[in-house]
């Protein structure tokens, strides 16, 4: 029996931990939106404001806990493989190194901007009758955000070691062996000068049909296409998305489009065709079908156009004003607070957005351009038959 290697045990450790913490936070989830739906006056709105959407708080801690059970659901499986050594847990790893690289990314961005953001903040004018609100400490918000900015690093290191280390020549080579390791049936295979007596399984060969025809002019083996591993992950990205989309459904906002917003009933019709598209091609793609492979193309296209619109600064500008209606309409669903730290609030999310929406959207188009290439360069394993 082959030797299971160390960081393959390593790693399926630190999954397994990482797993276990995700699914007492999904457990924790499903327990304050219960909390909320039996209990719906706790969300209490402020003075003067309209209460909040019934049940949307329940709704969306409810959504965040399904999310979480679900990757703590995923961690967990792949832990149990890694374990055993099987050889989908490999790609598993990787997929999920991914993920955990591409998100602790994207946190360290936006931490980086609250940063940049937050340096200098001065509140306004306090209106409860005091000159202004105190200053925060700027040396210990730094100090926050610099740890913030090493833990992202650090999961961000954990993801990229599982996305490098399960891609080496010696990790494959231990996870084929251990799945090539033939079964031993008898003692005898253990002591090649012990002579073999069991012949029930003995099958006679059959002979080899004359051809006529040497060996080098055998009709050659049909080449059998691999699905790439990129192609996996975009698959499941898309799948993801589609999900996300349907759930977006219930949301009781607009859909903002191509610098126009979609609500009702319209948009519902709009995200569901979205979302159908996007689940035809992560399936098609997982399935090496040539249509999934135009599909996921166009929808990506699509995206790309939709986050190109968003550099018109009418459309930013639009864009912005949404944002702030779709914030204005969820500030009921948190306590109230004093005006002047309400006010500082708000004006700093205003600021945050402002600043961020840019390099934002330059990111989304990265992203997309990532996965266009990703597509092109996978195209030999979609041609049509």
């Amino acid at each position: 029996m082959h030797r299971r290697p160390s960081g393959v045990t390593i790693s399926a450790v630190i999954l397994g931990i990482i797993s276990f913490c995700l699914f007492l936070s999904g457990v924790f989830d499903i327990t304050v939106a219960f909390l909320f739906a039996h209990n719906p006056q706790i969300a209490l709105s402020a003075p003067g404001e309209q209460p909040p959407p019934p049940h949307l708080l329940s709704f969306m801690l409810g959504f965040i806990a399904l999310m979480t059970l679900a990757c703590a659901a995923w961690g967990l499986s792949t832990f149990v493989g890694l374990l055993r050594m099987s050889r989908w847990a490999r790609i598993s790893i990787m997929i999920i190194g991914g993920c955990v690289t591409a998100f602790s990314l994207l946190q360290l961005f936006g931490c980086v901007i609250a940063q940049i953001t937050m340096k200098g903040f001065v509140p306004p004018p306090n209106y409860s009758g005091s000159a202004t609100l105190v200053g925060p400490d700027q040396n210990a918000i730094q100090a926050f955000f610099f740890i913030g900015e090493a833990m992202c690093l650090c999961v961000a290191a954990i993801g990229i070691w599982w996305i490098v280390y399960f891609a080496l020549r010696r990790t494959r080579e231990a996870f084929t062996r251990v799945a090539l390791t033939p079964a031993l049936s008898s003692t005898a295979q253990l002591n090649p000068a012990t002579p073999i007596t069991d012949f029930t399984v003995a099958h006679p060969i059959d002979p080899v049909p004359a051809t006529g025809l040497p060996v080098a002019e055998t009709a050659p083996v049909a080449v059998v296409r691999e699905r790439p591993i990129s192609m996996t992950i975009v698959a499941i990205l898309m799948l993801f998305a589609a999900l996300s989309m349907l759930a977006c459904c219930l949301v009781p906002f607009p859909l903002f489009f191509f610098g126009m917003k979609f609500g009702g009933w319209s948009g519902h019709v709009l995200l569901i065709a979205m979302a159908a598209l996007y689940g035809v091609a992560g399936f098609g793609l997982l399935k090496r079908m040539h249509l999934g492979w135009l599909l996921a193309v166009g929808v990506q296209l699509v995206g790309l156009l939709n986050l190109l619109t968003m550099f018109s600064p009418p459309i930013r500008n639009h864009w912005l004003t949404y944002m702030r209606e779709t914030m204005a309409s969820t500030q009921s669903m948190m306590p109230t607070v004093p005006g002047g730290t309400q006010a500082s609030a708000q004006m700093l999310q205003q600021k945050m957005m402002s600043a961020v929406m840019v390099p934002s959207l330059m990111l989304g188009v990265v992203y997309v351009l990532v996965i266009l290439v990703l597509l092109w360069r996978a195209r030999w394993a979609y041609k049509s038959e």
